[in-house]
């Protein structure tokens, strides 16, 4: 009886050490092959939106940084050029740059700019002469499209100046003549000779590719005023900016006094 009891002491004693063994056996959780490669795929995707969303960033910084040099950049430029423009604009006038500004503006039919380059003394103003017309303003600007002028010799003093030009437009003579053939025609056939008739004639013989041109040579006079070279304008410059327009008045004037 003693030997049995100390047989179920000494298996009581191991079964309990057994248990003991289980329990402090460590528990590993049982991942199957599918869920590890899945977590895998799920680890790469975050790493990979992750770069992206660096990369994106990293971008989005540089462009902000090319927009705002572009802005420095361009107002800087615009400064550079207010400051050329400036500089020009200061710059002191010439004769020659008073004629060819005055040119100019006749052959763009700007004639209110012609004001600033010449003085008129001794003739109607004949910008504003223009101006006040009955011609539309494409009859206007058909009057010196044609315009060419060349330099020729400029002599300067301390306020006076003469710059000779040599300047070509349409022979006003030709045009003159050619309009008072219609205005006959259009008078012996009975038809209404009407200010629009009139002006639209007119323009015919402007747009007349048939008719030549012709090239006078004068001598244009400057004064400066208040730090500015101004034109004198007289007969002999409206004479060669119109060439033949005198001689076809002449010729009118001889018919009508008979």
């Amino acid at each position: 009886m003693e030997k049995e009891g100390k047989v179920d002491k000494t298996k009581k004693v191991e079964e309990k050490e057994t248990k003991k063994e289980k329990v402090e056996e460590p528990k590993f959780s049982k991942v199957s092959g599918k869920d590890l490669k899945k977590e895998t795929e799920m680890s790469y995707i975050e790493n990979k939106k992750e770069k992206k969303q660096n990369k994106e960033k990293k971008e989005s910084n540089e462009k902000g940084n090319k927009k705002v040099g572009y802005w420095v950049g361009g107002i800087i430029l615009l400064f550079v050029v207010l400051a050329i423009v400036t500089a020009l604009l200061l710059l002191p006038t010439t004769p020659e740059k008073t004629v060819e500004g005055m040119l100019n503006s006749l052959k763009n039919a700007d004639f209110e700019s012609v004001n600033k380059y010449v003085n008129y003394e001794e003739i109607v103003n004949e910008s504003e002469m223009l101006q006040n017309s009955e011609m539309d303003e494409e009859t206007q600007s058909l009057l010196f499209n044609k315009l060419t002028w060349k330099t020729l010799n400029i002599s300067k003093e301390e306020n006076t100046a003469s710059v000779e030009v040599e300047i070509t437009n349409k022979d006003f003579n030709q045009i003159i003549s050619n309009y008072k053939q219609e205005a006959l025609r259009i008078a012996f056939s009975g038809e209404s000779f009407t200010e629009e008739v009139q002006n639209n004639k007119l323009k015919e013989q402007l747009k007349n590719e048939e008719i030549g041109t012709k090239t006078i040579t004068t001598t244009i006079q400057l004064e400066k005023q208040d730090g500015e070279w101004k034109v004198q304008a007289d007969e002999s410059l409206v004479n060669a900016l119109l060439p033949g327009l005198q001689e076809a008045i002449n010729s009118l004037n001889a018919i009508i006094n008979g």
